[in-house]
């Protein structure tokens, strides 16, 4: 009995302990529960490469503006490579935008541009009151002050040298300028592939603008020269492939997309609240801080030399914490789930990012140069006026754009211009004088062109490539308005000669007032539309065509899905409605596309 009350002691005891042991540990977790989430692993940022001698981004940036030319390019040559190695990932990292800002001084001094101080400042200023997309926005004429000296002096510049209406003695050297013009593009363009690089990219303005100007090369040819050019095809500059600098400054664009918002509202998030010590933000963020001991070293050597300047010192991020109340007035209107800022006016963004807000809408007039095949700066053997591959990228680039429900507003006052130009993409020919990659034979000898081919049917003869991607970009601009879908259903009525010379007068007009307003209008009750007869007719061959991704048939079902719900298009759907009837006597794929995807959507 003696033993057994022992044990039943014995076994209290550890129940209580076991009980007071416990208690404590409930509480720990407790208190675990209530601290800040653990800040995320550390990522390994590649700042240096072997190609650049392990240099950080000062030393760089120094030999990049040295005044020996021996050291410039053996610098370039390096971030080229450097920039190029996929196994490393080359990221900036803290002073990046040393390196940047070189290289576009650079890209200036090469190209001869002096920027001018003063020049139209109050005027660029005033127009920081209203950046409001409008469908001007898409014209050269909406540009003013340096973006407009910049897009003029590029064009000059970088025109095509076979253009007769271009100025010989205002080209670069196609020699030494275009290969170092061509380099800078590349290594932006390289630079872009790595996502710690794209803040850096982006929120530099001088990038931006070079971008933008070399939006405006037009310095290949297809093919080589033109009649009554001395030049052969090897003494052209650069090709029609994609190794010059306009492409690569659309693909640099292209993996910029996610960033580029036109409102510049998500920038002004960056530059009010994006405030941290973190190696993530000082490798990847312009213009900032050095660490706390080094921002003291710093601080210590510059007023043992000067006068402290506070407000020079001030940085460019994390400016709540200068602002006070309008700091917390600015946190309580900040929705960190959406990050989107919300009941703050334009004009306060505009107020502090307008200059950078109107660079980034200088790109879109670069943009529709492109898909201009009367462009009077680009010549070529091609018949067609394109360069594919640039028409490509600019498609892309604006389908990666539209993603962003920010660039909504621009994307909504889409001139007809732009939907004309697409509406024809539809139906580009692959070989033949239309098509882009044509090449004349009377001064190329062309053996892949032959007879046989020019026989084939509807998927070997059209350009299924440019056909998806325009139907592609058409879709998401449909989904935006009625408005778009009413002006792309009932096409104007101008006449193609009353169009090349709109197109022709836009780079010679200097007001507003030369626009044509029978081609930039959005009015949705002109009297001046027509059925798109075009338009239909190339849909109706996408739906049973089988070339391409393999999505053309439903691409150009969802099309006419939208198209169909404007009551302004009935025309046109009774157009289609007879020949999806004769088509889906053939094909019993077709006949349930029409019956569940089109006809039960017609107005």
């Amino acid at each position: 009995t003696m033993d057994a009350a022992k044990g039943i002691g014995r076994t209290k005891q550890k129940r209580k302990a076991t009980k007071d042991a416990a208690a404590p540990d409930k509480k720990r977790r407790t208190t675990r529960a209530s601290r800040a989430p653990v800040a995320p692993p550390s990522i390994d940022l590649n700042t240096t490469h072997a190609a650049l001698n392990n240099f950080d981004a000062t030393t760089i940036a120094s030999i990049l503006l040295s005044d020996n030319p021996d050291q410039v390019a053996s610098a370039l040559n390096a971030l080229l490579r450097a920039s190029a190695d996929v196994d490393v990932n080359y990221c900036l990292g803290f002073g990046g935008e040393k390196i940047l800002n070189a290289l576009v001084r650079l890209f200036d001094e090469t190209v001869g541009w002096e920027e001018e101080d003063g020049v139209d400042g109050g005027d660029e200023e005033h127009n920081n009151n209203n950046l409001e997309p409008t469908v001007k926005t898409w014209d050269a004429v909406s540009l003013s002050g340096k973006n407009k000296r910049w897009r003029i002096f590029c064009r000059d510049k970088l025109a095509s040298p076979l253009a007769s209406s271009s100025d010989p003695t205002k080209l670069i050297d196609p020699e030494t300028d275009t290969k170092i013009l061509d380099m800078i593009v590349a290594i932006l363009r390289n630079m872009s592939y790595v996502a710690q690089n794209l803040r850096f990219l982006y929120q530099i303005e001088g990038v931006v603008r070079v971008l933008t100007g070399a939006l405006y090369y037009r310095g290949y040819s297809v093919g080589g020269g033109g009649a009554g050019d001395e030049k052969s095809g090897e003494d052209v500059p650069s090709s029609s492939h994609q190794s010059n600098m306009c492409v690569h400054s659309i693909q640099t664009l292209i993996n910029m997309a996610p960033l580029i918002d036109v409102t510049g509202r998500q920038l002004f998030i960056d530059r009010v609240f994006l405030e941290s010590d973190a190696k993530e933000v000082l490798c990847t963020v312009p213009d900032q801080r050095p660490p706390s001991n080094e921002a003291e070293g710093a601080a210590a050597t510059a007023a043992s030399t000067s006068t402290p300047d506070k407000k020079k010192g001030r940085p460019k991020y994390g400016l709540s914490s200068f602002l006070g109340f309008g700091g917390m007035h600015l946190a309580k209107q900040y929705d960190t789930k959406a990050e989107t800022l919300e009941n703050i006016p334009n004009s306060v963004v505009w107020g502090l990012l307008g200059s950078h807000v109107r660079s980034v809408l200088a790109i879109f007039p670069a943009l529709l140069a492109i898909l201009d095949p009367n462009d009077i700066t680009a010549m070529s053997t091609s018949a067609s006026g394109w360069h594919r591959p640039s028409a490509q990228a600019v498609l892309e680039f604006l389908t990666a754009l539209i993603e962003n429900p920010d660039n909504k507003g621009m994307f909504l006052c889409v001139p007809d211009a732009l939907l004309h130009r697409l509406s024809g993409m539809l139906f580009m020919p692959r070989l033949g004088p239309d098509s882009m990659d044509y090449i004349d034979p009377v001064s190329n000898v062309v053996t892949r062109v032959v007879a046989l081919k020019l026989r084939m049917g509807y998927d070997a003869s059209v350009d299924s490539d440019m056909r998806d991607r325009a139907c592609e970009l058409l879709v998401k601009l449909t989904d935006l308005s009625t408005s778009i879908k009413r002006r792309l259903g009932m096409a104007s009525s101008v006449s193609g000669m009353a169009r090349r010379k709109y197109d022709a007068s836009i780079f010679s007009s200097e007001t507003s007032r030369d626009l044509a307003p029978s081609i930039l209008r959005t009015d949705e009750t002109s009297s001046s539309r027509r059925m798109n007869v075009r338009l239909y007719d190339s849909l109706l061959s996408m739906i049973s065509s089988s070339s391409g991704r393999g999505d053309a048939g439903p691409l150009a079902v969802r099309l006419l899905s939208n198209l169909a719900l404007v009551p302004e298009n009935k025309p046109g759907m009774l157009y289609v409605e007879r020949k999806l009837i004769a088509m889906s006597g053939k094909d019993p794929h077709i006949a349930n596309i029409a019956c569940n995807g089109i006809f039960n959507r017609i107005k």
